[in-house]
């Protein structure tokens, strides 16, 4: 699996913010799949179809630590905590890609 700066940079990956409905309402990155962190285990086989890396975030990565762990424990592969929106957005930034 490529390195996360490295799929950002490829154009294949997917961004999963796990924030509350409201955290998500007030901002978040464009592109990003909406899925907070309570409900993560309902969407286990979702997340299984969409493209690797899958690359979670939310305030500061506490709750996309956690929906991370959880989403191993029931067999999904290829994820990584990128942190805080703004550490996502940093790293969005350090790869070139515009629109976030």
């Amino acid at each position: 699996m490529l390195n996360p700066l490295d799929a950002l940079r490829s154009g294949t990956y997917s961004l999963i913010d796990v924030r509350t409905d409201d955290e998500y309402q007030q901002d978040h990155i464009n592109g990003s799949l909406h899925i907070p962190h309570t409900q993560i285990l309902d969407y286990t086989e979702q997340i299984n179809q969409l493209p690797e890396p899958r690359i979670l975030y939310c305030r500061s990565g506490a709750r996309s630590a956690m929906a991370l762990q959880l989403l191993q424990q029931s067999g999904v592969s290829g994820l990584f905590n990128a942190g805080g929106i703004s550490d996502m957005r940093e790293l969005l930034q350090d790869a070139g890609v515009s629109g976030h």
